[in-house]
């Protein structure tokens, strides 16, 4: 068993009704930026997890959470959504909020393309952070284009402070498993695409035309 199952055996213990688990599951969201990977977790102040990684929480001093995201779906059907992330990017050390903002902005080659990926962490209620928190794989997704923003916000002082937000549009790793590589269901194409493979009979679109637009009931 892995450490996650077994720190869920832990917090279980004997219990062996559902109200009296008492048991609280965060998500930890990693946005590998080309050159300025980004991970954030939704909870308060930073999290470190058993994989050596250190998570910056997202929810600040007033409880609201600047990372805006959407509820996953299911997506092994082949209809994929598409998710919509919003954050409030951070100021950490090597990687000043504002060089990143304008770094993401104008080479959007570092997010079109790369990978994010969703993690679950489990905790205790009333429970301080661990040193060490175990995690585990919840899903991939694919992020495809960025949009952004420059904010102002009240500071500490009362003074204005600028705040850079970025919305993610991404998709799982299911989209597109329903569609054909390199080509469309047309019967010419399916035929062509048949030869090339050596298969000298294929009727399997030759139909799809006269069937286009029709409802067909099953007795």
């Amino acid at each position: 068993m892995s450490e996650f199952d077994d720190l869920i055996d832990e917090l279980l213990g004997d219990d062996d009704a559902t109200t009296d688990v008492r048991v609280v599951v965060r998500r930890l969201w990693f946005y590998d930026f080309q050159d300025a990977p980004l991970r954030v977790w939704d909870g308060k102040g930073k999290l470190f997890t058993s994989d050596g990684n250190e998570w910056i929480g997202t929810i600040d001093a007033n409880n609201r959470n600047v990372h805006t995201t959407p509820s996953v779906q299911d997506g092994r059907d082949g209809t994929s959504a598409t998710y919509n992330m919003s954050l409030l990017l951070p100021d950490r050390p090597g990687y000043p909020v504002g060089n990143l903002y304008e770094q993401l902005k104008t080479e959007q080659w570092r997010v079109a393309g790369r990978s994010l990926t969703i993690y679950l962490a489990v905790f205790d209620v009333g429970e301080a952070l661990r040193p060490q928190t175990p995690i585990a794989f919840f899903k991939e997704m694919t992020m495809l284009s960025t949009k952004f923003s420059e904010i102002l916000e009240p500071g500490e002082d009362g003074r204005p402070v600028r705040k850079y937000k970025t919305s993610i549009l991404a998709k799982d790793g299911n989209s597109g498993r329903a569609n054909v590589p390199n080509g469309t269901y047309a019967d010419t194409c399916q035929k062509q695409r048949a030869a090339e493979l050596g298969v000298t009979v294929d009727k399997g679109c030759e139909y799809v035309a006269s069937l286009a637009s029709r409802t067909m009931q099953i007795p």
